[in-house]
């Protein structure tokens, strides 16, 4: 095939195919050979995927939003997969290594799969994901949740054990942070949809529970989040002189917590709360809160099983959980209740 005739996308993982082909020759007889096999072969199938899909569709600004939501979630999943997440001597820990990305890599990997999941079927013009949740809805979700999950990996769990950050994490949270601004670019252009308004009684008891969460997000990091022997440390505590450090991961966690519980109480006045957009409905943004809060607490209880060091979870991790959980039962019901639209 002349190369003329290629579309630019497909020409672009063509490319990214033959360099990422030498990466791997060049590393034969290393550890997740076979997974770097899967994975160019996947990125070549997306290559001809592309070309074929571009030869049935015009290209515009909305193919070209679809083409650069898949190279953010194919770059993002590669820095993830196979980058180095902690500088720990030689060699450097990957994503799964208990000394590495541990909980955070292992989250890290699932929502990759999950966002390329869904920049594929955005090109292939499916909108509808879940009931009330779609493509677009959830790369937003998903991206925000992604994005915390590398900050609070950095500034947190890192700072805990005094390890460097390695190139995955620094390669990965430029495009975290950029698909969730696609999402909400795609998203409000979307088909305003119709939804149910809730009662002034439903809308209050959802308004308590969030309330109640979200101070309990806000609060729990105050607790002892990681133990070892007589020594607790909190989610916010830094490191002073000899000191250990805590997992400064709190910060995110307050700071979520507090919006949640303000817009809560904004939201039990009469006149309720003004909705973000059509198909951004309160209830997404808890739901994306929710997410973000239980994630990250998820993510610290894996790397603190994991860890060889004799070092248990607070019950901050535990209140923190159950509070993000708590979240996302309240933003999935109110979703369901008010029919809203996948989008």
């Amino acid at each position: 095939m002349n190369l003329r005739h290629m579309s630019k996308p497909s020409l672009f993982f063509a490319g990214f195919t033959v360099f990422y082909l030498i990466v791997v020759l060049a590393n034969l007889g290393e550890e997740n050979g076979t997974v770097r096999w899967i994975f160019l072969a996947g990125v070549a199938a997306i290559a001809i995927a592309l070309q074929v899909r571009t030869a049935l569709m015009k290209f515009n600004l909305e193919t070209f939003f679809k083409v650069v939501h898949l190279v953010l979630a194919v770059l993002y999943l590669w820095a993830v997969g196979f980058g180095k997440w902690a500088k720990r001597g030689d060699p450097d820990e990957g994503a799964f290594s208990a000394d590495g990305g541990t909980g955070f890599g292992i989250i890290a990997i699932v929502l990759g799969v999950a966002l390329l999941v869904l920049a594929i079927m955005r090109i292939a013009g499916r909108s509808k994901v879940l009931p009330g949740l779609g493509v677009e809805q959830l790369t937003v979700i998903l991206g925000v949740a992604a994005w915390m999950n590398i900050l609070a990996f950095v500034v947190g769990w890192l700072a805990t054990f005094e390890a460097g950050t390695g190139w995955g994490p620094v390669v990965a949270y430029f495009p975290a942070s950029l698909i969730p601004q696609l999402g909400l670019i795609t998203l409000a252009a979307t088909e305003p949809g119709k939804v149910k308004a809730l009662s002034a009684g439903t809308r209050r008891t959802f308004s308590i529970v969030a309330l109640v969460a979200g101070v309990g997000v806000a609060l729990f990091p105050f607790l002892a989040y990681v133990s070892a022997g007589s020594i607790s440390l909190t989610a916010l505590e830094g490191k002073t002189g000899d000191a250990a450090s805590g997992p400064r991961l709190g910060y995110i966690l307050l700071i979520f917590g507090v919006v949640t519980a303000v817009a809560a109480l904004m939201r039990m006045r009469p006149k309720g709360l003004a909705e973000p957009g059509p198909n951004a409905l309160v209830g997404h943004a808890v739901l994306t809160v929710g997410l973000v809060v239980f994630l990250i607490p998820l993510a610290t209880l894996i790397s603190i099983v994991r860890h060889s060091a004799n070092v248990s979870a607070g019950i901050g991790v535990w209140l923190g959980l159950l509070a993000g959980l708590a979240l996302l039962v309240v933003a999935i019901a109110e979703l369901r209740s008010r029919g809203a639209v996948a989008a």
